[in-house]
């Protein structure tokens, strides 16, 4: 899944990282350091490479959903 750049600085390095604690997880830009919302992983689940994966996934949609061009 493709990142959309900063709102902020036009930055196009996004990375998700791990947030406040290990069952959370938000996108981050490398430059100025504006994020997304935390995303919740499914830690229950029986295939933790799959919850990994969908909580990254939902981290960058959360990312991409407050991208306004300025």
């Amino acid at each position: 899944m493709t990142t959309k750049p900063c709102p902020f600085c036009g930055c196009t390095e996004i990375n998700v990282i791990e947030g406040s604690t290990f069952r959370w997880v938000l996108a981050t830009c490398n430059d100025c350091g504006a994020s997304s919302g935390e995303v919740r992983k499914d830690t229950l689940s029986l295939d933790r490479m799959v919850a990994e994966q969908e909580a990254r996934k939902d981290a960058i949609t959360e990312w991409n959903r407050r991208y306004e061009p300025r």
